[in-house]
């Protein structure tokens, strides 16, 4: 599957139906697992349906976004961790480019 090649996982029934669900985006969800149960994988999949989205994921602990924030870099996805120490003006930087042609 796709996940199994990007993340070297395989997503079990629960979490493949709960990302269909949250990729199709017609509905407002809650999914509440267990500690241990595979949330994280069930947060990083959609990452691979939408190419140009932004996904936010609120976790409980700084260390858990710092966490996903390293694993995701590893499969060459790019994530931050915002908290209070990284809420930087450098970290909220907006860069805007306009491109009036383009030619080969």
């Amino acid at each position: 599957t796709i996940t199994s090649t990007a993340f070297r996982r395989n997503p079990c029934l629960w979490q493949a139906k709960a990302v269909r669900q949250a990729v199709k985006g017609d509905k407002d969800m809650v999914c509440i697992t267990p500690t241990g149960s595979g949330k994280t994988l069930f947060f990083w999949m959609p990452l691979l349906f939408r190419k140009d989205g932004i996904q936010i994921v609120v976790t409980p602990l700084n260390l858990l976004g710092t966490q996903n924030v390293k694993e995701l870099a590893s499969y060459g996805i790019r994530a931050c961790d915002v908290r209070a120490e990284t809420a930087t003006p450098k970290l909220f930087q907006v860069r805007v480019t306009v491109v009036d042609s383009c030619q080969s």
